[in-house]
């Protein structure tokens, strides 16, 4: 089986231009702590991943799973009430749902969907632009902290106990390329965050994508 993996934000999903400040704030307004934003600069590049690192550090001696879980809910009402008073501020990335959707339905194909983001905000954003994330296997930062560790997960309930013989993940930073080339998967990069060989603006073009990812007889 060819295991087929996504990103959902800013692969899926456009919702980083918010995502990431609600993210700074809740974590400010809970912990009182400013804490930095490139994300790049932590170890595990995951909602619980950051917040773990946040609280080992800044947060020595306290109770972090109680600190953690009150930052987790301010996180996921903000969100929530973010998108119902800007429901436009959530988008599709163009294409996403069209390709998602024609891999699910792809003979040889198990799709696959790993985020770094906490499973009920995940959830909230997939299904405001209609794609089901239970069609697939579904792994997030509250399953845990490394997103080598989502990906695998992702990845064996996709398959459901058959064998992988290929995984690709479309992901758009660079803790995608770096968890992709870590797990030996191959790597399509979204948008212009991170260079790579093969990359798209977007997901618009179907028959390209599929082509690349040598599918387009199988569906053709």
């Amino acid at each position: 089986m060819h295991v087929v993996m996504f990103d959902i934000d800013g692969t899926l999903v456009d919702s980083a231009g918010f995502d990431s400040t609600l993210y700074v704030e809740a974590v400010e307004s809970v912990l009182g702590v400013e804490i930095d934003s490139d994300w790049n600069r932590y170890e595990h590049v995951s909602d619980s991943g950051i917040l773990d690192e946040v609280l080992r550090l800044l947060k020595p001696g306290q109770d972090h799973a109680a600190l953690a879980a009150q930052v987790q809910r301010h996180f996921i009402g903000l969100v929530r009430d973010h998108i119902e008073r800007r429901p436009d501020a959530v988008r599709e990335i163009a294409g996403a749902r069209m390709l998602f959707d024609r891999l699910c339905e792809t003979p040889g194909v198990r799709v696959a969907i790993a985020t770094g983001g906490w499973e009920p905000t995940a959830r909230l954003k997939l299904a405001h632009v209609g794609i089901d994330a239970d069609r697939g296997g579904f792994a997030s930062s509250s399953d845990a902290k490394a997103r080598t560790d989502i990906m695998r997960l992702a990845a064996q309930r996709a398959l459901n106990g058959d064998t992988q013989a290929r995984a690709t993940y479309f992901g758009d930073g660079a803790w995608d390329l770096r968890a992709s080339a870590a797990l030996g998967y191959e790597f399509v990069a979204v948008g212009g965050g991170v260079a790579h060989s093969v990359a798209f603006p977007d997901l618009r073009d179907t028959e390209a994508i599929l082509a690349g990812l040598g599918l387009s007889c199988a569906v053709a």
